[in-house]
This record gives structure tokens, sequence and C-alpha cells, in this order.
């Protein structure tokens, strides 16, 4: 009772706050300290700092791959009502002007837009991965002012160019780099391999921090999209060098090691800068990756003790790590583990309501889109009211109620990791569940799991639970019927043409852009 009449005191007169919004990228939920204390290949302690002074978000959910999570973070909508697929960012269907293309629907209205009209200055740093074809698909046509990334799954951190083990091959066949600034690519950036793609990245995070002027521009929204740690597993020797000591292992663990204490540096460049601009007290910083550490082969993640890893509906691909930090968070939740549901999709109707502003989507709604589906968790995070979210529909082969998780369909990495992983003598499981896949479990019955007693999906209730295992068959069944699953076509050859063109050898915009 204290804590939320103290959280109540507070928002009622607390401004709109400072937002910091960091998202990592395939991080590994044994790969933070706090969840692997006793493994020194883990060196995190600016997270760890961060989540102890503020609230650790136990049962944070995101989808089990990159895509579909950033279209959700970005819309409000659970993936399934936004984006299930990593398409091709040259995808295009011109059947389906709203939906025919990779990413986010052109209707919806975005996090960046609603927080704009709350009076934010919205800035974007990274990767992207929500849509390319249209400039309303790129960030600046989603609501931010200032935005450097890149628009795919993933490139080189050298070069900028696609690699083929990180991104698979395209319809352009890789040729073109991928890095763009504002409304143009990003040619002033040298990609000759003499500057790691972070570095910049940070630079560009740090530049918006220092130049940002309350008065005038009114409240901060940074989103900071780290790159880290997804393939390719590159990462500067001084880094790699801090983790000679990891030796007589497969070799994605060290560079894994090195690129997350790397990030782990950038996070604390970050809140150096928020300090240093006196805006540190009045920011909220939100930390989340976008879906659980890929455990298979040529990766280096671990998600012990979690059953799985990316690309599986199991707790190791979408249970995530997750907190929220920095001198907005009430004094009286710090330090709290808030062990309720939270759905990335959450993060939009969230933040609107510190904003000021309706999550509403009117221009979806008259488009004939799924409406949002974010729940406002604030009050839940703080301590200040009961948990808001008992359930989750978190793909089509997966649904959680209550203290009970569904899993349907084929499923891959059906398998737990140790402590320190991967290792020699234990062969990572595949990408994709295939027939010989040794990993893969058939859930295709349904396989049923309490995961408040049983966190690490080791007990299968479905035979002795048919009575849930039917009610929860019936209601993922219901659920699917609403879903969003547009044809968005394949990859256009306009794509290759515009970066060839119009780019100079950068992917951009290929629909729909205005003639010079």
């Amino acid at each position: 009772m204290m804590l939320a009449l103290a959280f109540c005191a507070a928002a009622g007169a607390a401004a709109p706050p400072h937002i910091a919004l960091i998202l990592a990228d395939d991080y590994g939920w044994a790969n933070i300290g706090y969840h692997n204390v006793n493994n020194s290949e883990v060196q995190t302690p600016v997270l760890d700092r961060l989540a102890s002074e503020g609230v650790t978000l136990d049962r944070h959910y995101a989808y089990k791959f990159c895509s579909p999570t950033r279209s959700s973070l970005q819309s409000g909508r659970l993936p399934v009502h936004v984006n299930t697929v990593n398409a091709d960012a040259a995808a295009h269907n011109p059947a389906d002007p709203v939906g025919g293309y990779a990413g986010i629907p052109v209707n919806m209205t975005t996090l960046a837009q609603k927080l704009a009209a709350g009076g934010y200055a919205t800035y974007m740093t990274g990767k992207w991965d929500a849509g390319m074809a249209t400039p309303r698909h790129t960030p600046l046509g989603r609501g931010y002012r200032k935005w450097l990334g890149y628009f795919h799954h993933a490139n080189d951190y050298w070069t900028a160019k696609l690699p083929l083990l990180a991104s698979g091959l395209d319809v352009c066949f890789n040729a073109y780099r991928d890095l763009w600034q504002d409304a143009a690519p990003a040619a002033a950036v040298p990609l000759d391999g003499s500057v790691y793609e972070e570095e910049y990245f940070l630079n560009h995070s740090l530049a918006v921090i220092r130049g940002h002027n309350a008065t005038v521009d009114g409240p901060m929204f940074l989103f900071h999209s780290f790159h880290l740690v997804h393939v390719p597993l590159e990462v500067p020797q001084s880094y790699l060098a801090q983790f000679e000591f990891v030796k007589g292992s497969p070799r994605q663990r060290r560079p894994y090691a090195a690129m997350t204490k790397l990030m782990d540096d950038h996070v604390g460049a970050l809140v150096g800068a928020l300090k240093e601009a006196g805006m540190y007290d009045t920011t909220l910083i939100v930390f989340l990756s976008d879906n659980g550490g890929p455990i298979y082969y040529p990766c280096g993640a671990n998600n012990h003790p979690l059953k799985g890893g990316k690309e599986s509906d199991w707790e190791g691909g979408v249970r995530v790590n997750a907190f929220v930090s920095g001198g907005y968070v009430p004094p009286a939740a710090r330090g709290r583990v808030h062990d309720g549901y939270i759905h990335v999709a959450d993060w939009y109707t969230t933040l609107a309501g510190l904003a000021g502003v309706p999550a509403d989507d009117p221009e979806a709604a008259a488009a004939g889109l799924p409406g949002v589906d974010g729940v406002d968790v604030w009050g839940d995070i703080v301590g200040a009211s009961a948990n808001a979210r008992r359930s989750i529909h978190l793909s089509e082969c997966a649904y959680i109620e209550d203290e009970y998780k569904l899993v349907m369909c084929e499923q891959t990495q059906a398998g737990w990791t140790a402590a320190v992983y991967p290792v020699e003598g234990h062969p990572q499981p595949m990408y994709k569940a295939v027939p010989f896949d040794q990993w893969k479990e058939d859930c295709t019955a349904g396989c049923l799991y309490d995961i408040r007693a049983d966190p690490n999906e080791r007990r299968d209730l479905a035979a002795a639970r048919p009575d849930v295992l039917r009610r929860m068959r019936a209601a993922l069944a219901a659920l699917n019927a609403g879903n969003y699953s547009p044809d968005r076509g394949g990859g256009s050859r306009a794509a290759c043409a515009y970066a060839k063109h119009k780019y100079s050898g950068f992917y951009g915009p290929f629909v729909d852009v205005p003639e010079e």
C-alpha cells in the first residue's frame, strides 16, 4: 500500500520523462551477469548495476526472432497482428498497398509518432528491421527526427555489406551496403574496415543526448537499437584480447563474450552522457532483448537454465533479459524484481501513457488493420497495481494463460544448455527443425507446462491435465483466427536497381520514392 501511495504521489507531480529505450539483439538469458553470477566470461557490470538500481522484469516476452519483435515494439501489436516473418527487406506485393511489404503495414501508427504527438523529440540509432520499401516504412517515415542505422536483419560490422551467414541471400545477391542516415545513404561513414559500426552508432546517440535542449525540444525519446550481439561475431581486437582466457571451446564463445562486454561498455557511455547532461534523474531507461539467444551453430549465446533458444517458442527463445532503470523510477520501487507478464508490445501503450497521449490508432482502424494490443504495465512495474496482463498470444504455435503455457507445432532446440556454453563435445542444434535435428520435439498435439512451477519446461503436463490442454488449444485456435498474415510478396528487383543507380551502392526505399 505504501509503495502504491508513493507511486501515485510521484506520478501526479511528474512531468513526462526522457526515455532511453535500449534494445539488444540476440542476447542470451545467461549472458547477462545477474543471470549467471559465477561465470567469469559474462562481464556486464553496467547492466547489472542498472538492473539492481531499477526494476528487473523477470517475465518479459518477445517473439522468437528479430523483425516480428521490432515490428511489435514499434506498433504496439502482438506479432501475430503485425508481422511474424523475417521477410526480405526488398519484399513487395503491388496488389496490397497496405501490407504488401516487409515489416509494419503502412497504415499503422508507430511509437515514435505517438510520442512526437506528445511533444517528444524522437531519435533512433541502429538496427531497424521493420520495413524499407517506401519512405513511410523508414524510421523517418515512422516518426523519428534523426536516424543512423541499417534496414536489414544484419550487416557486416566493418563494411555494412550483407554477410550470407547472418542475413541470408537477398534478391540482389547481397551486392550492396546497408547503412542509412536520416533520408539518405550514410556515404560519409568510413566503410573500409577501419571503424567498427557500433562506434559510430554510439557517437550518434551521444551527440543526440549532448545536443538535446529540453527547454526548446521537449522531452527526449532515444531508441538505441544495438546490432550487438547478433552474428556475424565480429568485434575489435582490443575487446577480443580481454577474453584470451576463454580457451579450448568452440570459437564463437569468445567473440560473443567480448561483444557482450562491448555492449555493456556502450550502455555505460550512454548513461554517463545522460548524467553529464543533467538528464539522468528525469530519464526512464528501458532495456530489453528482441528474442532469446541463438544457441544453434554458428552462434554463441546461452539461455541456461531455460529450454531452447531463438527460432523456438520455448522459454529460451521468447523470455528475454529486461529491466527498467534511471532516475524516473520511483525510489520505493528500486531493487524490485517484477514477475508479472510483460510483452514487448506493451511498451507502446505504456510509454504513450507516460507521455499523456492515447494509445488507440484511428488510421489503422480506418484501413481495417488490427488494433493496438499493448497493455499499460507501468503501475505493475513499480508495484502500484496488480498484474494487468494474464495472457500472451506468443505466436500461432504458443500461448500463455496464467500459470500455463501451451506449445504447439514442431519445435527446434528442445533441450537445455549448461552455465558455460557452447562447449566442445556437445554439438549445437540446427537453425531450424529438420528431420536430422536431434534437438527437435513434436508438439503438434500440444505440449503443456506450468511455467510458474516449472519455468525450464521439463515436465510436459499434457497427459496429466487433458482438461487444461483442451481449453488452451481451443483458446489458441480462436486467437489464431484473427491473425494478420498478408502476402508480402517476393524480393523486388526494383530494390536492386534503386540501390545501384539512385543510392550509389546502398539499399534504401524503392517504392513511391519522390522524384528529385
